[in-house]
């Protein structure tokens, strides 16, 4: 009986994952090997409680064939792959969920799976379709980097594979509509991956300047749906000094919040602004500029724009490991950082917790989120693709997998039980990844994203002169996108 086709728990998953751990490579005399454990484990969980599989043909057998992903190289620092390499079992509870995930998927369908390393999916994936060489069966592009190829006809719209399944819970089905356009899907995201989810935008607090300055539990704040803009202002006044005097704020003071000036954007899409909506036809119409906007950037400025309250190391033209440096010497309350900035602090001495992006007041209906498009890994399929019936079986049984090993290692041992500190962050972390707003307006590359990172940079609250500049060439990128979704 084949071990994907077996039904367990994914509590059994989670605990087997966690085996894996403890318990990775092979020992000497006596001693039990991953993949051991996970086959026993697996064998003695038969009940159906929430475990997934694909709806495939019985018999499917590809006769080895070997299906290549594209994917970013492994040296790429934070960027580099994850998700599909893993060539041997290491006790790394991610790794080892993938490797066991591309076992399955081999086993079951008689695949040969293989990673292909990149410098540039990107353009790897552009140089290999306009040659006619069907080099890859899936491409994991970032998704600035899939809206070219979809603009260029270089992709393939996700309908054309009719074994693939949009209603499948691996798929992120927000994803699937919000990145679409005239009802056609070139791009999505999904269980497949984990690296998408670490580029959302979060924010950290120090719990050790956070007793110290008795201030009120964040937490609540949060439940109580009180956590805004204006609150994360009162709290960083309390907190911000000048250390050493000199009436000059810098890398030696505190502040009340450390950020990069791309929290601007992520801050404006967290208190509910969208670059783009979309019509009844499902055409994008540009939304950005307008009265709520404004309001919400004079908001921000309070923030992000005082030097004695937030210290910017964009804007400052420092690295980010300066300001992991400062924030890890307790030298601020607040940190914006992605998700992968959350793991980077695994070696705080000082405990820390994570919240939601912010609200712009009381009265917005719910937090939001979003990914990062210059590195957020999306599911693309190159034109060049021979077999459309096998590249969505091929998704599907990937997708059902990692369902039920690689998000359980990310999100509940990884995130949840590695990364996080506490158990309400392990809520926070559940509202992060449920409010995420893929706003096309913002991920697609028409040039409205930079605008207001520039206006970060600078310190600038002029939106009417600054979007009067790009507005035309937005749109213009914008109509050509369309049309090519359209023909």
């Amino acid at each position: 009986m084949d071990l994907f086709k077996r039904v367990i728990s994914l509590v059994l998953v989670v605990i087997m994952l966690l085996s894996a751990v403890g318990c990775g490579g092979t020992g000497g005399d006596g001693a039990t090997t991953t993949a051991g454990t996970a086959a026993a484990a697996a064998e003695k969980a038969e009940t159906t409680e929430l475990y997934y599989t694909a709806d495939i043909p019985a018999g499917t057998d590809y006769k080895g064939y070997e299906f290549r992903i594209l994917v970013n190289e492994v040296a790429r620092f934070v960027w580099g792959d994850v998700d599909f390499i893993a060539p041997e079992q290491n006790g790394e509870v991610i790794n080892d969920a993938v490797y066991q995930r591309n076992r399955e998927t081999e086993e079951l369908l008689n695949v040969t799976l293989k990673a292909i390393e990149s410098k540039n999916v990107q353009e790897d994936t552009n140089k290999a379709v306009l040659a006619g060489d069907d080099a890859y069966d899936l491409s994991m592009v970032h998704v600035h980097g899939a809206a070219a190829l979809a603009g260029g006809g270089l992709i393939v719209e996700l309908h054309q594979l009719p074994t693939l399944d949009f209603d499948s819970p691996w798929w992120d089905g927000n994803s699937i509509s919000d990145l679409s356009i005239n009802k056609k899907v070139f791009m999505m995201t999904g269980d497949i991956e984990t690296m998408y989810r670490k580029s959302i935008g979060v924010i950290m607090f120090n719990k050790q300047i956070h007793a110290d300055h008795q201030l009120d539990d964040p937490y609540k704040i949060m439940s109580d749906r009180k956590w805004t803009i204006d609150t994360m202002i009162n709290m960083g006044v309390n907190v911000s000094a000048d250390i050493n005097g000199d009436g000059i704020y810098n890398e030696s003071d505190k502040y009340g919040l450390i950020y990069f000036s791309d929290m601007m954007a992520l801050a404006l899409i967290g208190c509910g602004v969208q670059f783009a909506t979309k019509d009844a036809d499902d055409i994008p119409q540009l939304s950005f500029y307008g009265e709520k906007t404004n309001l919400v950037i004079e908001k921000l400025a309070e923030l992000l724009y005082v030097p004695e309250l937030s210290w910017s190391w964009s804007k400052a033209g420092k690295t980010e490991e300066a300001a992991f440096k400062m924030y890890q010497n307790d030298q601020s309350l607040f940190y914006y950082g992605e998700l992968h900035a959350v793991a980077t602090m695994r070696g705080m001495e000082t405990d820390f917790g994570i919240m939601p992006m912010p609200l712009f007041n009381e009265t917005q209906e719910s937090y939001h989120h979003c990914i990062n498009p210059h590195v957020a890994p999306v599911v693309a399929v190159p034109m060049t693709v021979s077999d459309f019936e096998r590249e969505g079986i091929v998704l599907e049984v990937m997708g059902a997998s990692s369902k039920n090993l690689l998000t359980p290692a990310y999100y509940e041992i990884t995130l949840k039980g590695k990364v996080s500190r506490d158990e309400e962050s392990s809520a926070t972390l559940d509202i992060v990844l449920s409010t995420i707003r893929y706003d096309i307006g913002y991920l697609f590359n028409w040039g409205l994203a930079a605008l207001p990172l520039g206006m970060a940079n600078s310190y600038s609250t002029d939106l009417a002169s600054k979007y009067e500049s790009v507005e035309a060439s937005v749109l213009a990128k914008m109509q050509e996108t369309i049309e090519a979704f359209t023909d």
